[in-house]
């Protein structure tokens, strides 16, 4: 049994990016977080016995807001690490960010990395 605790298409907007328009203007990330838990959330009906969404939405606009990052990869792992260093409750977790206006010449939805990282 498996469960799992999840946060989809969270808005954020940022600096990141290679170009200095990117770090100037800035731009919308869309990011998806899929926690794995180590136990069973619904043993109980109680808030300690699980994963707060709404914290995990905190971390990545609190990490988002201090810090630039050049890639979306390097912005992936550092959510990831963040989420296993502050939730015990997480025995693995994937972050998908998506970057709807890469700065390339074709015509796209978004461009996008997942990266996922669990506990040794």
């Amino acid at each position: 049994m498996t469960d799992r605790v999840f946060v989809s298409n969270l808005c954020v907007h940022g600096f990141h990016g290679l170009h200095s328009a990117e770090k100037n203007l800035g731009q919308k990330f869309f990011i998806d977080i899929d926690c794995e838990l180590a136990g069973s959330a619904t043993a109980t009906d109680k808030m300690a016995d699980t994963v707060d969404y709404g914290a995990l939405c905190d971390l990545v606009m609190e990490l988002s807001a201090e810090t630039v990052f050049n890639l979306i990869e390097t912005f992936a792992e550092r959510i990831a690490e963040a989420i296993l260093s502050t939730q015990p409750l997480v025995q693995r977790v994937t972050i998908t960010v998506r970057k709807p206006s890469a700065p390339i010449r074709y015509f796209l939805d978004h461009v996008g990395v997942s990266v996922t990282r669990g506990r040794a």
